[in-house]
């Protein structure tokens, strides 16, 4: 296993799921939302995103857990070799 990602809609739970897989399997857990959102809610520009989603993720293996608006066209990061 490389990574395990979580998707759903808001209040769906994933932050709990991710949270419980984290704390089981001992893998780091990413929320996106952390790295998509700026103070105030301000959306973060695409390629900013997409660099801190890969820099978060250039380990391995771990759980991300996405919600964003940009979460399925920008979280298909390669896994590392």
């Amino acid at each position: 296993m490389q990574r395990i990602v979580i998707l759903g809609n808001a209040g769906s739970g994933k932050s709990t799921l991710a949270r419980a897989i984290g704390e089981r399997l001992g893998l780091p857990v990413v929320h996106l939302d952390t790295l998509f959102w700026e103070p105030n809610w301000v959306e973060t520009d695409a390629e900013q995103f997409r660099t801190r989603v890969r820099e978060a993720v250039a380990w391995t293996p771990g759980c991300v857990k996405a919600t964003t608006p940009a979460a399925p066209s920008t979280c298909a990061c390669p896994v590392p070799t």
